[in-house]
């Protein structure tokens, strides 16, 4: 089972590959994780700060306020997909999640593009569309594979928008979990445990 890994704007793989630790030792040799660096240097992320080496360099896939630089990381991630595709499945974290919801809404009625067949998103932002794309389109449950919703009940980074990525996918096939903590990658037993169970479950 090949999952896409996405990290977090102003974090790196390295940093990623951190957080999820815990998560990919309990899910065993079943699946592999290849990440994805993003390519736009950035400061880093105020929740990184523990995870951080003294020469770490931090990326975005793309800035919030530049569309066009969403549009050159959903362009990068397709040639990506095509280029060392298939996967199973997509693990985002945060700016990932925008990055991987942004993918999905923009392809959602093309059969030839490849995509993945399911979803774990973490702290997630939700997708835009980008160009004239998608324009005046209802993103309502638009995202329809299979997908998992995890956050923080103390996310104040960004607690509305994991509400907008949860409502652009459809119901029928979305499970959410929500831990205590905050804008994180959870890594207690407990929470480790069960949102493995929910990822086999989805897959």
């Amino acid at each position: 089972m090949r999952l896409l890994c996405l990290h977090g704007g102003g974090t790196n793989n390295r940093i990623f590959e951190l957080q999820t630790a815990a998560l990919r030792y309990e899910l065993g040799s079943k699946y592999s994780f290849e990440f994805v660096e993003g390519s736009i240097l950035a400061p880093i992320a105020k929740d990184a700060d523990s995870l951080a080496a003294a020469d770490d360099e931090y990326f975005a896939y793309f800035h919030p306020l530049q569309p066009e630089t969403l549009q050159t990381a959903l362009q990068e991630l397709h040639v990506y997909l095509v280029e060392e595709g298939p996967f199973d499945g997509v693990i985002a974290f945060s700016q990932g999640c925008g990055l991987a919801a942004s993918y999905m809404m923009q392809h959602h009625t093309d059969i030839k593009v490849p995509l993945w067949k399911f979803a774990i998103l973490f702290s997630g932002e939700p997708g835009e569309f980008v160009g004239d794309r998608g324009k005046g389109e209802d993103t309502d449950a638009i995202i329809t594979i299979p997908t998992l919703h995890i956050w923080g009940a103390r996310d104040t980074t960004n607690p509305t928008r994991n509400v907008l990525l949860d409502r652009q996918c459809c119901g029928r096939s979305k499970s959410s979990f929500v831990h205590q903590g905050g804008h994180e990658v959870p890594s207690s037993s407990k929470d480790v445990t069960e949102i493995a169970h929910l990822i086999r479950r989805l897959c």
